[in-house]
């Protein structure tokens, strides 16, 4: 490559360095410099047996993998006979559809199909029940505790697994059917023809069909094996623990770079083996493909469309049927338009630097020496490990890379990494360690479809100047940018483990706001969310698709190009239709920080309960660890207890009695249990059900007259119970909605000093609502925003001596105070990990005229004087 063809390859080198060598090297160098993984300053955080994890995992992308070997094959076929046929972009972009969606969508869709009271959850638990009975039969027999099989049962855990194996499946199976197409795609039409003249019966073809098909469905199997190995989010959200799940917790409890790293060896491992086999599989000479390859079987495009239908339209279908008016659509856009716009500015970026990785390796693939070839495979090689070693490890890396000073680095230098890990340029390197494959894949694509003919002709004509590179290979350079940019914009804007991994303080990208509606159950959120994401990757597929079809004319990739380039401001505008925010509040004036990350006494793994025994001078908290910890009131830990059971889910919220006892809402057990000061159990009550004195969610206890507890639930059957000092059952008020009389999850509930009235933190309606004792609505107060008097998911709140209220915004990070009346008072924290900011503020709690705000995603308390 002569003169100015080496301004094509170059960025592409660059990007390479930036993204995918020099992390691998900071990591290494971390890695090395505490060979055992560990050091003084890191936090001791012990994983499961690793050897139980990788089998555990294994199975799992095992069963993946092999489901969707077995259903992507008869589409693959389809698809690769219709690739030059008339009806291949409508197909092409149907194949590509669930790809662009994220894999953690589609699970918590087909989940949001059996929420609490359908008949699926209602049979579920009862397995529980039954087990549960099982189990007592056991022990009054046997005089013994019973078996695992009995005692820890969850029908509802089953449940959940289940819908993560169908929600995998749906989402994995269209990378098998691509790579079988590949293989298809070579076969002459006559094949078939052949074996039939041959008299060959249907088990020879069936066995012809996988020989010559095994490539492809090699391919494909591998990927979706690494792809589910490497899972994180799916996985947290269905609660079950896997290797790269543990991977993470340990990264979030505060273990060392190097301690990770080691950690991470057997995945990182498997995943450069995996990435090996792929690249030498895809490095393979392909045979030339004919100019038609016939018309597939009735049954088989029967069997294609049966299995889109039922994997992508009806998750579809279920997904948009809870989804009300356009006032909804301006609520989110409200709430999180900033965050879009962000979001859409990145993947942009994203998207723009991943046609030059393309665009770069193309040109290096087209060069007459081989070294330079050479170098191109190692870059693409690189790529794909990344896409298949755990999200935690490319994050770790990163940080490592920018963030973690090293000797190697020189001052300005140094000095230039911290600028780039502390703004947005690092969620775009994230970006692009995660998706540079797809460029790399169509940058070898440019290169393989150049005859070596006109590849010969080329360079005898001097063509390998930059403008006569482009004007041989235009077509397919245009198709191949618009492809890049199109994919790797939408896998951008819904990437998860490295942006939460490595996402400064201050940004909010969308995808983060999308993982906690699913965690903690705003499926309203999640609904417009994952539409929008859900008509950019229809675009996006629908442009690929027209890019990649039989390149009759220049056009077809022009016209792609264009509508790409106007998705994006459209995309802009509508974000910029939101709320302007309420600016850039000051920080909290803090006067005691106390917690940090960690398993042990006094550190927590996410706090989200907190309160305060004002008699007893005490401060109980409990984190997703299922620990009920117990402090003094200048932070100094004394004394925890875990909770009966976890596996199901953690509590959301917990309460002190005016006699000391601590009311534990157990929410994902659908029971209220109070304990002593000391963590002996002294009541429990509450079953799963929509009944009186049943519970689907329940989130907070209040006390109010003559002893009465005040227990708020959600889960369809949004309300407050009202029950004896010892559990029974007196009466209830509230339902589901947002009207007058309605709540959408009553997330935390108080009374004010004369218990005449009772606080309502109605969460999901981002307001307070005022009853009397009785139920009676009296008032409400805020709506949805970022502004001053406006609320965004209120999830704690407490009154103060004056009457006034301060409630905890979960969504604006940050506390705001209220009159009585329902005025702004104040607002206090911002956004970020430092001293006075706030991540996820989840409760708020009093005592002397100090204020406790448990600050959830920073594993912290900070306390303030009282407003």
């Amino acid at each position: 490559m002569r003169r100015s063809g080496w301004l094509l390859p170059i960025p592409a080198l660059v990007l390479w360095l930036m993204a995918a060598l020099w992390p691998a090297l900071a990591g290494a160098v971390e890695l090395l410099s505490s060979p055992t993984g560990t050091d003084a300053a890191s936090v001791s955080v012990e994983m499961r047996p690793a050897a139980v994890l990788l089998l555990d995992t294994g199975a799992w992308a095992l069963a993946v993998a092999v489901g969707a070997m077995l259903i992507g094959w008869a589409p693959g076929r389809l698809l690769g006979r219709a690739l030059h046929g008339r009806g291949f972009i409508p197909l092409a972009a149907l194949m590509l559809l669930p790809i662009c969606l994220p894999a953690y969508v589609v699970f918590y869709t087909w989940w949001q199909a059996f929420p609490p009271g359908s008949a699926v959850f209602d049979f579920a638990e009862s397995l529980n029940t039954i087990a549960s009975g099982a189990g007592r039969v056991w022990s009054t027999a046997f005089d013994r505790p019973p078996p695992p099989l009995f005692g820890d049962f969850s029908g509802i855990v089953v449940l959940r697994r289940g819908v993560l194996l169908l929600g995998l499946l749906c989402w994995s199976w269209p990378l098998v059917a691509w790579c079988v197409a590949g293989s298809v795609a070579t076969i002459p039409a006559q094949h078939e023809e052949m074996l039939l003249l041959d008299g060959a019966g249907p088990a020879a073809r069936l066995l012809d069909r996988l020989r010559t098909d095994r490539r492809g469905l090699l391919i494909g199997g591998l990927l979706v094996f690494l792809a589910a190995f490497n899972n994180t989010t799916c996985f947290d959200l269905a609660q079950i623990f896997t290797f790269g799940n543990e991977l993470r917790a340990k990264d979030s409890m505060g273990a060392s770079v190097g301690q990770v790293l080691s950690a991470a060896l057997p995945a990182v491992a498997l995943a450069a083996i995996g990435a090996g086999l792929i690249w030498l599989l895809l490095s393979g000479r392909p045979h030339r493909a004919p100019t038609r390859t016939g018309r597939s079987a009735l049954s088989t495009r029967l069997g294609g469309a049966l299995i889109w239908i039922l994997s992508v339209a009806l998750p579809i279908a279920l997904l948009s049927r809870n989804l009300g008016g356009w006032s909804e659509v301006e609520q989110f856009l409200d709430l999180y338009g900033r965050g879009l716009a962000g979001t859409i500015i990145l993947a942009a970026i994203s998207g723009g630097l991943g046609v030059l990785i393309a665009v770069g390796l193309a040109a290096a693939w087209s060069d007459h020496r081989r070294w330079v070839r050479a170098a191109a495979h190692v870059q693409a090689a690189g790529w794909v490990l990344l896409a298949v070693v755990p999200g935690t490890i490319v994050g770790v890396c990163l940080e490592a890379a920018y963030n973690v000073p090293l000797v190697v680095w020189p001052p300005a230098d140094a000095a230039l990494a911290g600028v780039i890990y502390r703004s947005e340029a690092i969620i775009v390197l994230g970006h692009l360690a995660r998706f540079g494959f797809v460029a790399a894949l169509l940058g070898r694509w440019i290169a393989v479809r150049e005859p070596r003919a006109l590849r010969d002709l080329r360079r005898q004509d001097g063509a390998e100047t930059l403008t006569g590179l482009i004007g041989a290979v235009w077509p397919r350079l245009l198709a191949a940018a618009v492809a890049s940019l199109a994919i790797v914009f939408v896998l951008s804007m819904s990437e998860i483990p490295v942006t939460a991994r490595v996402h400064p303080a201050g940004s909010d990208p969308l995808a983060m706001a999308l993982l906690n509606a699913m965690h903690y159950q705003r499926p309203l959120t999640v609904i417009i969310a994952s539409l929008a994401l859900l008509g950019v990757a229809l675009v996006a597929a629908v442009l690929t698709a027209l890019v990649w079809a039989p390149l009759r004319g220049r056009r077809s990739p022009r016209i792609a190009l264009g509508v790409l380039l106007l998705l994006i401001p459209a995309g802009l505008v509508l974000a910029g239709c939101g709320g302007d925010g309420a600016g850039d509040p000051s920080p909290l004036r803090t006067r005691l920080i106390f917690g940090s990350t960690g398993d042990a006494l006094g550190q927590f793994a996410y706090p989200r309960c907190l309160a305060v025994d004002r008699g007893n001078d005490l401060i109980y908290i409990i984190d997703k660890t299922a620990r009920v910890q117990r402090f003094s009131l200048d932070g100094e830990a004394q004394f925890q207890w875990r909770m009966p059971a976890m596996e199901a889910g953690k509590p959301t919220g917990v309460s002190v009695a005016p006699d000391g006892r601590v009311f534990v809402a157990d929410t994902h057990y659908y029971r209220v249990i109070a304990y002593t000061p000391d963590g002996e159990e002294v009541l429990r009550f509450g079953s799963y059900g929509e009944g009186p004195g049943q519970f689907i969610y329940p989130t907070d206890i209040a006390f109010g007259p003559a002893g009465r507890l005040y227990v708020a639930e959600y889960g369809g059957n949004d309300r407050i119970q009202v029950f004896t000092a010892e559990g029974e059952y007196l009466f209830e008020f509230g339902s589901f909605g947002e009207s007058e009389g309605q709540f959408n999850r009553p997330q935390a509930i108080a009374f004010n000093a004369d218990l005449t009235e009772l606080y309502i933190a109605d969460a999901c309606n981002h307001r307070i609502v005022v009853t009397a004792p009785d139920g009676r609505w009296r008032r409400r107060f805020g709506a949805p925003g970022t502004g001053a008097g406006e609320l965004h998911y209120p999830y704690g709140l407490t009154l103060l001596e004056d009457g006034s209220l301060l409630v905890a915004e979960f969504g604006n990070n940050r506390i705001q105070r209220f009159s009585p009346d329902g005025r702004s008072r104040g607002l206090f924290g911002r956004l970020g990990a430092g001293e006075g900011e706030l991540r996820y503020p989840w409760a708020v709690d009093t005592a002397d005229g100090t204020v406790f705000i448990l600050d959830s995603g920073n594993n912290r308390v900070q306390t303030i004087r009282t407003p």
